[in-house]
């Protein structure tokens, strides 16, 4: 192995991004009942051959419509403790959003772009990801809807996938999408290490399959335990 690679041995910074548009309730609400599901799985590193992660960071962040809403992004400091993560997801409201698509791609180059600490930082910052062989980066996506093709923020107005893509992988940022099956994440899950849920039923709109999706506890909180034990792998794996 290179010495310049280090092992990030359990460690990981994570972001639950979620579409916070109207329709998006019923998916906040399952993620609060069943967050400390997760971190528990996480923590324990459940399944086989998969290790804890020791030592997380996480944080959840809303998004909509750059161009038609007031807030379309609600950004968080990253936390260490379930029940702060907790009460982050019960401040995000869904509301807004207008009709679709909504602004995934600027969400996403926004993130990526917060910045890093010093590598090996002995204090913490909240409001940027640890250094990138620190910690393993993994943003989660919820969403029921489509994306704009073209981004609105100032730093970024006009770009597209291939800009997003070029972020996500400059900062070794790993990608997990539970969106519909929809033109679009077809591409962003080519990311490399991504993966896409894809959330379909047959007879059913998006926003109907993503409700449906989270009514099914059962299948649900299983949904969260596999999410954990990839994030768990992830946090094994060489950061450069």
């Amino acid at each position: 192995m290179d010495q310049q690679q280090t092992k990030t041995r359990g460690v990981a910074d994570l972001v639950f991004l979620i579409d916070v548009s109207g329709s998006m309730a019923p998916i906040i609400d399952a993620l609060k009942r069943n967050i400390e599901l997760f971190i528990d799985s996480l923590s324990a590193g459940e399944g086989n051959n998969v290790s804890p992660v020791r030592d997380w960071r996480a944080k959840a962040v809303g998004y909509r419509d750059f161009d038609e809403d007031p807030q379309p992004f609600v950004d968080n400091p990253f936390v260490r403790d379930v029940a702060a993560l907790k009460a982050q997801l019960t401040g995000l409201v869904a509301e807004g959003g207008g009709d679709e698509p909504e602004s995934l791609l600027d969400a996403l180059f926004k993130i990526a772009n917060m910045g890093q600490m010093e590598r090996g930082a002995q204090s913490d910052d909240p409001s940027m990801w640890r250094y990138r062989s620190d910690a393993a980066r993994v943003v989660i996506v919820f969403t029921d809807a489509s994306f704009k093709e073209t981004m609105s923020i100032p730093e970024a107005r006009g770009g597209g996938v291939a800009d997003v893509t070029n972020a996500m992988v400059n900062n070794r940022i790993i990608l997990s999408l539970f969106a519909p099956d929809m033109p679009g994440y077809d591409q962003l899950s080519q990311i490399d290490k991504s993966e896409w849920e894809a959330i379909s039923y047959p007879g059913l709109n998006p926003q109907e399959a993503l409700a449906k999706f989270t009514q099914d506890q059962a299948n649900f909180r299983n949904t969260l335990r596999q999410l954990a034990a990839s994030v768990s792998k992830s946090a094994e794996t060489v950061a450069l």
